[in-house]
């Protein structure tokens, strides 16, 4: 009996012992990323619930993560046969479990519908699934670059919310971008530029004011980035997304990742891209031809009209035959015949300008890249030539490019990588005058159409109408300008950085990043003796005590200017991320950042230039005013520190619901004098809702992702135009004669309590997919406050200062952006995918202020960009505008503005401002002025639409943007009483109002005979340039690009080594549908005369993979 039971336990323990054995099984591998060949750390390797069910095992969650060499080792039941592996970003793959096989390499493959689904945010890069702030990742292909210089010009029309309009068709002429609205009204207002996580610097988009450089280049803070070397643009719009940069985010954060190696054997790229752009076409400006030129002279000369009578070549030919008189008593009969055969003969010629001022012309971009690497080390680096002529004569641009990328693992922790990018770019212009007059793009709207160059001899045929001083009869040619002037920029810029990563496990991490950036600017401009630039110099420095002679010594001018913008900025962060079952999932980073900015500029300018021994002359100035006036020697320096803590804090549960938040304290020594608002709490808070993964969707299986979103923050902006400390001009005052005392004008007073400007953003989204991916749709609604906005306050007169800069203003931006991409057509080889967006932004000051002497009404209820103007009811019975008074009804300008015998309104400024028709009380507001707010300068709609089809190896893309209701004001096609009748213009002024032709809104060319008080008000006020007449619509839909690819098959490359090759034909700009854009070229460039239109190219381009 014994030897029966010990027996039993004997067989006992060694079916437990067995079955100990039999029960698991260990798997051990590696998880491969298939688009990079190096592991992946973070994959989850895992057996589904219905596998371990089906194994009769009690466990209901079994898996692990791959390490930091992308290994895992998991024990299985013996039942189990298979494995699942996924990975954010990739395609999830099922694994057979081998008999006698324990080790396995995993290769997993990028998803087609979730190649975005990492987002690069410059401090974290973050799953899409966990994304809780409104981002838009752009992945740049050469359907986007084009033929663009520099990639902010590529973004028009490709996200939601960001608006950008063109300054100039100018090469390299950076555009205006906004990014849900204007955050500030005197403060920086363009986005944040980030390259590979450092924040840049760089020169503001200037002004439209700025005539005389408009056809330069002006630098955003990427501008010599070379579009070929960017992977992807990421657009951050709400305060989850920007709220981490702290006070440089309030406008919007775009965030550059260039392009890496890769692991494995080395990859040649080359690029080559050939443009042409036809010359511009200037018959949409309307202008006048030599007959009606001619015809419009005599009728001028014939009438009461005086205003610069001896101007114009026929005012000149009858003057020259002393026939002036009996021309106005007898008209053309008492012309001799000799006189009238001259005037015929100007009739006859149509010089044509816009070939003499504009040029067809060809540009070429050259880009080759070297990628590679092992799994300890990768490099990428690359060489990039542009070159581009501008269709106005004389301009061009071009850049010269080399990255430099490597990155190398030291061992299973350290990781260092270090990046260069270096550039040098030119950009060539011509040389206008002071004032812009001989701007070719304008000058194309003045010149005569009867003018000629050059005589039959070759001698140079000067304009003489051209306006300089008064009445003088200055020189100008535009051969002589080209021959004898110059004008060069050169930039050289590079940015470094370096980045040291210490992994500690897959699960804790510290990274710490060094970005430098220098970008120094040199100009040199140069104008002859024998130049207009140089006659109109002279001419405004002659004075009667010289014996109407100038102070300048004879020769040219030679102006050199340079300017260095440099920064370094450092910033260590650790961060830490944990999962628990897939179930809880944690991520953590805090940090630090100290960043420290310099600019430095130096201008000279020389007088009496003689090319030939690069000599000047010293310049005698007549007394201290005329030296202020003409600053021989000018320098800056602006240096500026800032420091900062950030930390940021995310948690998932089971998928579905994901809490974030952020923190940063921003402070500077821009505002120093009290220490409360030396740094700038700011933060964001944010969460979503992934409905899809909920239980009760199961059987919704059309739905594959649907997703609601919430976040709110404040972020922060700084206005350096201010300061916190009393700020003054050194001056030399003459207080008696031949006394002089040294002095300063104080320019503001002190303010302690300046501080960051603040704005508190709002927004609510979902993002939905459908149809397996065929439909994504994303829909933001968002509402952004700023406050403490820097802005003009009046101050009691007692104080010794009429005004100063404080925080007190407010503004709001309100809006929604609806992003949509679909998969019409996936069959056969065919392939049809659409993308749309469309932003809304409604923008309105809340709070500010306007100067006492301010005659316009205040932005105040209004757009940042409000344009304000006189409505008008017509004309009266003499040609002159009619006006509504407070009780609606039609008045002229004398009655409205209670206009004195001197022209000038004997309306206070308030009152002006505060004048409105009672018949508009109802229908507008009772705040209405006198004046009508028309529109605002910035787009209430834009957006953009593309198409992309796809038939085997040819691929087709149209691509149209569009900005709606937005508004520009003109320039008057005449002055009624200023109207130079020695320059051309357009036929609006065949139109203008006389006693046969009444039926028309241009008004009668007044004279100072009669009604003498409105003709001082138009001639000496700004009252015809406000009327409504000049402010109009600029919607405009662009057909931005239509491009033809096709990939040359395989077959064929293989012999000459080549992995792959795709040729194109791109036309840019080909068509622009507008409002109304009558007498102008381009609807975005329409409110500046001298900015040269958006031209339209066809490029051919060539891309080689070896």
């Amino acid at each position: 009996m014994k030897r029966i039971i010990s027996y039993l336990l004997f067989s006992l323990c060694c079916i437990i012992a067995f079955g100990a054995n039999a029960a698991e099984r260990k798997i051990t591998g590696v998880v491969i990323a298939g688009d990079y060949n190096e592991p992946l750390i973070g994959a989850s390797v895992f057996v589904s619930s219905e596998i371990l069910k089906k194994a009769g095992s009690s466990q209901t969650t079994l898996g692990v993560i791959t390490d930091m060499d992308g290994k895992f080792t998991i024990n299985v039941p013996d039942g189990v046969t298979t494995l699942q592996c996924s990975y954010v970003g990739y395609e999830s793959q099922t694994i057979h479990l081998v008999a006698g096989k324990s080790s396995y390499e995993i290769v997993l493959q990028p998803s087609a519908h979730m190649l975005d689904a990492v987002v690069v945010t410059g401090y974290q890069t973050i799953e899409r699934r966990k994304l809780t702030a409104a981002v838009t990742k752009l992945d740049i292909t050469d359907d986007k670059i084009g033929s663009v210089m520099s990639i902010d010009q590529a973004l028009s029309g490709q996200v939601a919310g960001l608006s950008s309009i063109a300054s100039s068709g100018a090469p390299g002429a950076a555009p205006k971008i906004r990014i849900r609205g204007t955050a500030s009204l005197n403060g920086t207002q363009d986005p944040l530029w980030v390259l590979d996580g450092v924040p840049m610097t760089g020169t503001e988009i200037p002004t439209m004011e700025d005539l005389k450089d408009i056809d330069n280049i002006y630098q955003s803070a990427i501008a010599g980035l070379n579009p070929s070397d960017i992977e992807s643009i990421t657009v951050l719009k709400d305060a989850a997304a920007t709220a981490i940069y702290g006070a440089r985010a309030a406008n919007g954060v775009i965030v550059i990742t260039t392009k890496s190696g890769r692991a494995g054997k080395p990859q040649i790229t080359f690029s080559t891209k050939l443009s042409y752009s036809p010359k511009f076409d200037i018959d949409r400006l309307n202008l006048l031809s030599s007959d009606e030129k001619v015809n419009l002279e005599l009728d001028l000369l014939g009438s009461d009209y005086t205003y610069r009578e001896n101007k114009g070549e026929v005012a000149r030919i009858i003057s020259r035959y002393g026939l002036t008189s009996a021309y106005k008593n007898g008209g053309w009969n008492a012309l001799s015949s000799d006189a009238q055969n001259d005037i015929n003969k100007l009739r006859s010629i149509n010089t044509d300008w816009n070939d003499i001022l504009f040029r067809g012309t060809f540009n070429q971009e050259y880009n080759v890249s070297l990628s590679g690497g092992s799994e300890k080390a990768t490099y990428y680096t690359s060489l990039g030539y542009y070159d581009e002529k501008g269709n106005v004569q004389g301009v061009e641009a071009n850049r010269l490019n080399m990255v430099l990328k490597t990155s190398y693992k030291i061992n299973k922790m350290l990781k260092v990588g270090a990046s260069l990018f270096a550039n040098r770019r030119k950009s060539k212009a011509n040389l206008t005058d002071k004032d812009g007059f001989t701007n070719l793009v304008y000058y194309s709207r003045r010149a005569n159409p009867y003018q000629t160059p050059y005589d039959e001899n070759g001698n140079y045929v000067y304009d003489i109408d051209i306006q300089g001083k008064g009445d003088s009869d200055l020189m100008f040619n535009v051969f002589e300008e080209r021959n004898n002037t110059s004008y060069e920029q050169t930039t050289n810029a590079l940015s470094a950085i370096f980045d040291v990563e210490l992994r500690f496990n897959d699960r804790f991490k510290a990274t710490s990043q060094v970005g430098m950036q220098l970008d120094a600017v040199s100009k040199e401009s140069i104008a002859d003796h024998d130049t207009y630039a140089m006659r109109k110099d002279k001419e405004f420095t002659t004075i009667a005590s010289l014996g109407n002679k100038s102070f300048l010594p004879d020769g040219g001018k030679h102006t050199e200017a340079a300017n260095t913008n440099s920064q370094i900025n450092w910033k260590t962060q650790a961060e830490y991320r944990d999962s628990y079952n897939d179930i809880h999932e944690f991520e953590m980073m805090a940090g630090t950042e100290i960043r420290k900015t310099w600019y430095n500029s130096l201008n000279s300018t020389g007088y009496g230039f003689d090319r030939k021994t690069l000599t000047t002359k010293p310049v005698i100035f007549p007394n201290e005013s005329w030296a202020r006036s003409y600053p021989l020697h000018t320098k800056n320096y602006v240096e500026n520190a800032y420091a900062s803590f950030f930390s940021t804090a995310s948690y998932s549960l089971l998928q579905r619901y994901t809490v974030g938040g952020s923190v940063r304290f921003d402070g500077s020594d821009i505002f120093g004098v009290s220490k409360k608002y030396r740094f700038l709490p700011l933060y964001s808070f944010s969460g979503l809702w992934r409905i899809s993964n909920e239980p009760f969707m199961k059987d919704f299986k059309k739905i594959d992702n649907l997703v609601i979103r919430a976040s709110y923050g404040v972020q922060g902006n700084i206005d350096k135009s201010t300061s916190s400390y009393v700020m003054g001009n050194y001056m030399n005052v003459s207080m008696l004669p031949g006394v002089t005392e040294d002095l300063i004008s104080l320019g503001n007073p002190p303010n302690k309590r300046l501080r960051w400007e603040k704005t508190k953003t709002m927004n609510f989204g979902t993002d939905i997919a459908l149809f397996n991916n065929a439909l994504n749709v994303t829909v933001d609604y968002y509402r952004r406050k700023g406050t403490d906005l820097i802005a003009l306050r009046m101050l009691p007169l007692e104080t010794g200062f009429l005004s100063t800069m404080v925080n007190w203003a407010s503004m709001r931006n309100e809006g929604f952006e609806v992003a949509l991409t679909t998969r019409n057509i996936n069959r056969n080889g065919f392939t049809w995918f659409t993308n749309f967006n469309l932003g809304y932004n409604q923008n309105k000051v809340l709070r500010e202020t306007v100067p006492a002497n301010q005659t316009t009404p205040g932005r105040e209820g209004y757009p940042v960009g409000a344009l304000f103007a006189y409505k008008t009811a017509g004309l009266d019975e003499e040609g002159y505008p009619l006006f509504y008074n407070k009780a609606g009804e039609k008045v002229t300008a004398e009655q409205l503005l209670k206009l004195n015998s001197a022209g000038a309104s004997t309306l206070s400024a308030e009152e002006q401002r505060n004048l409105y028709p009672t018949r508009w009380r109802s229908s507008l507001s009772s705040r209405m002025t006198l004046y009508s707010y028309i529109g605002s300068t910035d787009p209430l709609f834009s957006g953009g639409f593309v198409n992309t089809f796809n038939i085997k190896r040819f691929e087709v893309v149209v691509n149209f943007i569009f900005n709606l209701k937005m508004y520009s004001r003109v320039a008057p096609s005449y002055s009624p009483t200023n109207f130079d009748r020695g320059m051309n213009t357009n036929r609006d002024i065949l139109n203008r109002w006389s006693p046969t032709n009444t039926n028309t809104n241009f008004p009668v060319l007044m004279t100072d005979s009669k009604r003498k008080a409105e003709y001082t008000q138009y001639s000496e006020y700004p009252l015809y340039q406000m009327l409504d007449t000049w402010v109009k619509r600029s919607d405009h839909v662009r057909l931005q690009s239509l491009r033809f690819g096709y990939k040359i098959p395989e077959s064929v490359l293989r012999t000459l080594n080549i992995a792959s090759a795709t040729v194109a034909l791109e036309g840019r700009n080909l068509f622009v549908f507008g409002a109304n854009y009558d007498n102008f070229m381009d609807p975005e460039t329409m409110s500046n005369q001298f900015a040269q239109p958006i031209p339209k190219s066809f490029t051919f381009s060539l891309n080689v993979n070896f």
